[in-house]
């Protein structure tokens, strides 16, 4: 499988997990050990702690509109642009209370494959509206 191909699977698996609540083709393709390095927070580390991080994500924002896209990969590393809206409907450590209005989300992902599993993830971005 080419890494476009495995990227992808990626954003499918992500979409099904993020707007579904289905973490099974996600659960595939990450390490059960992966490191998300995310952008002013701590480090999400393991697959179970990803998850969690959804569920948190899909009860703190509702009505969410998700856009990937695919940039770049060669050899193990892949990156996609990630946008977002959605409505602040729920509480979230490190967001404001919830306000009913609408949050933008802009990003950039970068991830690194070891035996066609994603291992590590560097995420660089921004929230808007949260004020």
């Amino acid at each position: 499988m080419s890494i476009k191909e495995f990227a992808d699977k990626f954003i499918k698996a992500e979409n099904e997990a993020w707007l579904k609540g289905n973490f099974d083709a996600l659960e595939a393709l990450e390490d059960p050990n992966v490191v998300y390095h995310m952008p002013s927070s701590q480090d999400v580390v393991g697959w179970e702690a990803h998850k969690q991080y959804i569920l948190t994500g899909r009860q703190t924002i509702s009505d969410l509109r998700q856009e990937w896209k695919y940039l770049t990969g060669e050899g193990n590393l892949f990156a996609l642009s990630y946008k977002s809206r959605g409505i602040l409907t729920g509480e979230r450590p490190g967001f404001p209370p919830p306000t009913g209005k609408e949050i933008t989300s802009d990003a950039l992902f970068v991830l690194r494959l070891e035996e066609d599993r994603i291992v590590e993830a560097w995420v660089n971005g921004s929230f808007k509206g949260l004020d």
